[in-house]
């Protein structure tokens, strides 16, 4: 080969290098300002988060305390109402029961007063002397008991 082609080879190559290293300085040359403007907001952005990020966390460690206390004070008040509402249950359940036992005494009661009055309406004062008689009777055998006699028996 001859030492001429060898220079040609080196000196293209020389200037193909030149070429890339130019267009690679020129691509640098507009990045390098990008880079700059990226780091200057970085830095911006790690003052603000330093001057922020404090009373940021404060105020959000507040809120979460006032979170607790108020999931506290709903439980409390929760469990308070609950022991209410069970408290008038139970008398609302006292109440009812006690109503219904009046209810059937009064029906009871008015019924069998319909039922004596139906059936002895007539015989009132024969029916009225011998109850009066076997009431002192009974009467006079309850005090004979009470007494500590014996042989005292009831007669109805």
């Amino acid at each position: 080969m001859d030492p001429n082609v060898l220079n040609y080879i080196v000196v293209a190559s020389l200037i193909f290098f030149a070429v890339a290293l130019g267009g690679l300085v020129w691509a640098l040359s507009a990045l390098v300002p990008q880079i700059s403007r990226t780091l200057n907001a970085y830095e911006h952005l790690a003052g603000t988060m330093e001057g922020e990020l404090t009373p940021t966390l404060r105020e959000v460690h507040k809120v979460i305390v006032g979170i607790t206390e108020l999931k506290t004070i709903a439980t409390k008040n929760v469990s308070e109402v609950t022991t209410k509402v069970e408290d008038v249950t139970g008398n609302l359940t006292k109440a009812a029961d006690s109503a219904k036992k009046h209810s059937s005494v009064w029906g009871a009661g008015l019924f069998a007063g319909a039922k004596a009055y139906l059936e002895g309406g007539h015989n009132k004062t024969a029916a009225g002397k011998d109850h009066k008689q076997e009431g002192k009777a009974l009467e006079q055998q309850q005090v004979a008991a009470n007494r500590g006699e014996e042989n005292v028996g009831f007669k109805r």
